[in-house]
């Protein structure tokens, strides 16, 4: 596995290359460029639109997990988010600091961080960005 490929392109690669397509003919299916195609796979894009990942999901006829793996992947590989409204000042100082090590974390820092969270929570599997906008 390539360490610098997002979670959504090394899905889309995944997929694409199960399909035995190649990325010329997988950009041209879904309107795009395929150098575009190829940043996506080596993430260096965020993920499209979700108009464009829904044209994935028709033009690669992804099963239900498949579609869920896209939108996991997809979410997972967002570099930019909003902080909601109403934050503890002790959230704005997590995400602070969390911000200021990305990149250098080790697997054990990041399995120990990924626990802790766990801790009292239920796992939601629907997605909340299937249904808004990229």
């Amino acid at each position: 596995m390539n360490w610098l490929m997002s979670p959504f392109g090394l899905f889309l690669e995944r997929v694409r290359r199960s399909r035995q397509l190649q990325q010329k003919q997988l950009a041209a299916d879904l309107g795009i460029q395929a150098s575009y195609l190829s940043l996506l796979e080596k993430g260096r894009k965020v993920p499209p639109s979700k108009q464009v990942l829904e044209k994935l999901i028709h033009v690669l006829n992804l099963d239900e997990e498949e579609q869920a793996g896209m939108w996991d992947s997809a979410e997972q590989s967002q570099r930019n988010f909003q902080l909601p409204d109403g934050l503890p000042l002790e959230e704005y100082l997590v995400v602070n600091e969390l911000r200021k090590q990305l990149g250098r974390l080790s697997k054990g820092q990041i399995k120990l961080m990924l626990d802790v969270l766990a801790l009292g929570t239920t796992s939601d599997k629907q997605s909340n960005f299937r249904r808004t906008e990229m």
